[in-house]
Order: structure tokens, then sequence, then C-alpha cells
């Protein structure tokens, strides 16, 4: 098995507990900013439905967002958990660390740092300072939870050579 195989098959179990505790978060997150994911839906919505027949309020949006947030992390975490397993696989070689486990964590501190803090800086005029900061710590820890996993399973479906003792000779 090629180790892009391998990584998607690490991945994807990863993604799943990565979209789990990911989906926790993002609940946590929305029920202690509540009031400011208010004040944002409902200045957005002042605009969108000036200019559109269909109108909603800001607590159905956020109705929406806690109710199918949950679902919509789990699935965001299948995807992508299989296209940076698949990735991880195939840079697995180059990623620094002596172990499967190192490697993963490194990986998911790397990821961490592209989807989280620089992606992050979008949300942080919207947001603020104190639900970027929360984001991002809440985060890393999801992304270490996928390192670790994406890495422990690398190691142990990765497939090595077979050793001497293992060959068979035929006269």
């Amino acid at each position: 098995m090629s180790n892009t195989t391998t990584g998607l098959k690490a991945g994807l179990v990863a993604g799943i507990l990565y979209g789990i505790v990911d989906g926790v978060f993002e609940y946590i997150i929305l029920v202690v900013f509540k009031s400011l994911v208010m004040s944002v839906l409902e200045k957005e919505l002042a605009t969108l439905n000036a200019i559109t027949p269909v109108k909603t309020t800001a607590q159905a949006l956020y109705n929406i967002a806690i109710v199918e947030g949950f679902a919509l992390a789990i699935i965001g975490g299948l995807i992508g958990g299989l296209i940076l397993g698949a990735i991880f696989g195939a840079v697995y070689n180059r990623v620094p660390g002596k172990s499967s486990v190192a490697k993963g964590l490194v990986f998911g501190v790397i990821l961490w740092l592209i989807l989280n803090v620089l992606i992050g800086l979008l949300d942080l005029s919207t947001y603020g300072s104190s639900y970027y900061l929360v984001g991002i710590g809440f985060g890393l820890i999801a992304a270490l939870i996928w390192g670790y996993v994406a890495g422990f399973l690398f190691g142990k479906w990765k497939s090595s050579p077979p050793q001497q003792e293992e060959l068979q000779t035929f006269p």
C-alpha cells in the first residue's frame, strides 16, 4: 500500500475525530459569543434583506448554525481528513520528526498555522480578538488531535519492506 493511500485512510479516521471535536468547539464558541455573532448577523442581514426578496432573521440563522454546525463539522472533518491525509502520506518522508506520531503532530501544527492562524485573521476585523484567540486555541487542540491520530494510524498501517527472514527463497 502506498504512503498516499495509507495517509488517506489515517486522515479519514483522524478527520472523523477532528470533526467531532471541532463540532463541540464550534458549539461552545457560538454559545459563548452569541451576542457578538448575533450582532454580526444582524448587520449582514440588514444589507442582504434590502437587496433580496427573501427575508430572514439573525436568530433564525443562529439557530441553524447551532443545530447544523455539529453535523457540518463532521462532514468537513471527513472531507478535509481525506484530502489532508492523502497530502500527509505524500509528503510523509519530508515532514520533520523521527516517529510517525511526531510527523503527524508537526503536520497538524502546520495545518493549524495555515487554517486557523492565517485564514482566521480574515474574521479578526469582523468578530474581534477574543473570538479569534479562542478560535485559534480550540483550533490548535483539534489540529493536534488530528495530527496525533493520523500519525499514529499511519505508523501502524504503513507498509514496510519485508525483513530478510520473512523472504522465502525457492530452490
